[in-house]
């Protein structure tokens, strides 16, 4: 489960983050660093190897997923590339600009679910769906917690 390794790298970042910034930055910092790595650097691998496998690599990555492939599958990794240039513009662009980049989360997240269901209505119900759409789930309620610690967001 690749995600999870994504997700582990934005951690790892953070805390490296952390460990040069210092930990007295208070919770609402801590949890400003923690969500601007998942942004920047999940999200942005996220774009990034999404963008590969569906539009470089597109005749490949349908073809292991007994899926067709075509031209809706350029315009998912390009809707990918967008989920990355979202995170990666959180490093330099904060504030309410954070609500829409977990807004374009959120709606990545959706298309997730909705393809597992349908990989899971399609086949038999395996753990490697079900356990994507539960990391999915966890991991977006995660950035939302983590979103609202941080009240430089809030203020229009």
């Amino acid at each position: 489960m690749w995600i999870l390794a994504i997700i582990g790298m934005g951690l790892l970042t953070s805390f490296i983050h952390l460990c040069i910034a210092g930990f007295d930055i208070g919770s609402s910092g801590i949890c400003e660093i923690i969500l601007l790595h998942q942004f920047a650097v999940s999200s942005g691998l996220i774009g990034v190897i999404g963008f590969y496998i569906n539009v470089i690599k597109a005749d490949d990555t349908a073809k292991s997923l007994g899926w067709p492939g075509g031209p809706f599958q350029a315009k998912y990794g390009f809707s990918q590339l967008g989920v990355g240039v979202m995170g990666v513009l959180s490093i330099w662009i904060r504030g309410s600009f954070w609500i829409g980049t977990l807004v374009t989360l959120y709606i990545y997240g959706i298309s997730g679910l909705w393809s597992h269901v349908a990989e899971m209505k399609r086949k038999k119900v395996n753990p490697i769906d079900t356990w994507n759409i539960i990391i999915d789930i966890i991991y977006h309620i995660i950035l939302t917690v983590l979103l609202f610690q941080i009240p430089s967001v809030w203020q229009w």
